[in-house]
């Protein structure tokens, strides 16, 4: 019997994560030139969630 209990991981493509990376750059870069606190906090979460899926 297999047991459901925990979601797998999202598998992205390198492609797509890069993409992601760079977003979360540009957000960041955005946030320290334009003093805006919500961008800079936009680009760290999003930093911060293409590292959740890596592989193991």
């Amino acid at each position: 019997m297999v047991r459901h209990d925990h979601p797998q991981p999202i598998r992205r493509k390198p492609r797509t994560t890069w993409t992601l990376v760079a977003v979360a750059v540009a957000l960041l870069i955005a946030g320290v030139v334009v003093p805006h606190a919500l961008l800079i906090a936009a680009g760290l979460i999003l930093a911060g969630s293409t590292g959740l899926g890596g592989s193991r």
